[in-house]
């Protein structure tokens, strides 16, 4: 998936990966096409990250509501409420199971990897 508006990848690593009908992300981060960070608040690097996952989403065919987990990373998880208001509010109707923990992020705020169901997808 070559998409512009992902950042070019850090690492040797797949950004995404289909297996058993189901979509495998990364973990996202939100950085640019030039690796630059996106915002300086956590609401506004959910946005981005968020925006990554649905481009992926739509690269493959499916969207928000095709997803089944998410794991979200927090640097600091003082920040879960402002965090979870923002998702709440891209994530809409689209409720898939999730598990959230603290953890160190490399000069981010919030990275996320998430699982897709990709049954009735047109290939």
């Amino acid at each position: 998936m070559g998409n512009d508006a992902l950042p070019v990848q850090g690492g040797h690593y797949s950004r995404s990966k289909v297996a058993a009908g189901l979509l495998f992300t990364a973990g996202l981060v939100p950085r640019d096409s030039e690796r630059q960070l996106i915002g300086h608040t956590v609401e506004d690097q959910t946005r981005a990250v968020l925006a990554q996952l649905q481009t992926i989403l739509t690269d493959a065919g499916c969207s928000l509501s095709n997803l089944v987990r998410v794991q979200v990373y927090l640097a600091d998880l003082g920040d879960f409420a402002r965090f979870n208001a923002t998702y709440a509010a891209v994530m809409g109707d689209a409720k898939p199971v999730r598990t959230t923990t603290g953890c160190a992020l490399n000069g981010v705020l919030v990275e996320i990897d998430a699982i897709a169901d990709l049954s009735g997808v047109a290939a």
